[in-house]
């Protein structure tokens, strides 16, 4: 279940003020944009996205301590630091300025039509530096990630995954069968789904036009397509046209989306540079915007 909660994050794909709206009221901040960012100069909005990322991994990521003048965490045993939102190894902290931060980005998005048009008229990607995740996921060239990955079939699709997110997609598809005993849409959504060829899971390659690497890349993203998306859209960068109505995308069921959710992934839909077929795990990201994640949570 979620409850959302708008943060000031280091970087977000439009630059504008937005609202977003909780269950009670709604609140209004000023994003910065990415050319504005030299350094995230809050200590308390360091903290909850270090308090963040110790919580989302807690097998991997300890000791999140202000050591200094500077908060830092253990990740697989070795220290980041924040490094002005550049998230860097003690090494590499003093180079920052060599880096671009970090997207802590507002989940779901929320803006008007016209902001979404801006972000496709002039996307901007989260391009921090692939130090961290190569360090949380032990992947720091495309030989240590393969050696991580397995042999998957989510729904019947089959994929490639890192080992770490397995349990986390069986207790999701074990969520989508169960609301499939009372949703025909999903029993629908599913036997589409199996039309698909074996889906996009792992796949060593950066994100469109940036030096950092893709979600893929650690084969905690999947793409879920059917064969034939009968003229609807899925991604962003592979239409012309209206590309900013939701309502002409390829859409999975809401218990899908949620199932998802509720165990630590993000979906595509729910960005402004719309992905619909991609999920992918970042329950970070899902923590700063005040969701609740199941596993997370005992």
């Amino acid at each position: 279940m979620k409850k959302p909660l708008l943060f000031i994050c280091g970087a977000l794909t439009v630059g504008l003020l937005i609202s977003c709206h909780s269950t009670a009221k709604s609140s209004h901040v000023a994003v910065l944009t990415p050319s504005a960012i030299t350094s995230i100069d809050d200590p308390e909005l360091q903290r909850r996205i270090f308090l963040a990322f110790a919580k989302a991994y807690p097998e991997k990521i300890s000791d999140v301590e202000f050591l200094n003048n500077d908060w830092t965490m253990l990740v697989n045993g070795v220290r980041f630091y924040c490094a002005a939102g550049r998230f860097l190894p003690e090494e590499l902290r003093e180079q920052w300025k060599e880096y671009l931060p970090y997207d802590f980005y507002v989940y779901p998005w929320v803006g008007t039509d016209r902001q979404r048009q801006a972000a496709f008229d002039n996307p901007v990607y989260s391009i921090g530096s692939s130090f961290l995740f190569d360090a949380l996921y032990a992947s720091p060239a495309e030989d240590d990630s393969w050696e991580l990955q397995e042999k998957y079939s989510f729904l019947g699709v089959k994929m490639l995954i890192h080992s770490h997110i397995k349990p986390l997609l069986n207790r999701v598809s074990d969520r989508i069968r169960a609301a499939a005993q009372t949703d025909s849409s999903i029993n629908d959504w599913i036997a589409e789904l199996r039309t698909s060829p074996p889906a996009f899971g792992w796949n060593w390659r950066n994100i469109a036009g940036t030096n950092r690497r893709s979600n893929h890349s650690y084969g905690t993203a999947i793409d879920l397509l059917p064969r034939d998306l009968k003229g609807r859209k899925t991604y962003w960068q592979w239409d012309t046209g209206d590309i900013t109505n939701i309502e002409i995308y390829y859409i999975p069921p809401e218990a899908v989306i949620r199932a998802f959710e509720e165990h630590g992934f993000v979906w595509g839909g729910s960005w402004d540079l719309i992905d619909t077929m991609h999920f992918e795990y970042r329950p970070e990201i899902l923590l700063l915007n005040n969701f609740v994640i199941e596993h997370l949570n005992r």
